[in-house]
């Protein structure tokens, strides 16, 4: 059964927040792989089990998955909890891989 996907509105701000980052750098490779990103986040509507939970899960009984995306240089990590009963999983953070770990406030999910 496929899953609904939502995302939380910090995640979509930091979606348009790289969405204007990479497209002001490469404007039509960078749209191009915007939505390479996006489709990425959508795929979770399928086995979203496939990833792993992330090394900054902090609670056992809500585990925070991630899905990296792009290449070295440029991976992104997408954060995402399951909910298996309602059959949503709900993308909470969008970050660069690069930067340092992501903290429990990030992946609340408000």
């Amino acid at each position: 059964m496929a899953y609904r996907v939502e995302i939380a509105r910090r995640a979509e701000a930091e979606l348009e927040e790289i969405y204007l980052w990479v497209v002001a750098r490469a404007p039509q490779q960078g749209a191009r792989w915007f939505n390479g990103l996006e489709r990425a986040v959508l795929s979770l509507d399928e086995h979203p089990k496939r990833c792993p939970v992330a090394p900054e899960s902090f609670d056992p009984r809500l585990p925070v998955r991630v899905l990296s995306y792009g290449r070295k240089p440029h991976i992104y990590r997408i954060f995402f909890t399951v909910d298996d009963e309602f059959h949503v999983v709900y993308v909470v953070h969008i970050r660069r891989g690069a930067r340092r770990s992501a903290t429990p406030e990030e992946l609340k999910g408000e």
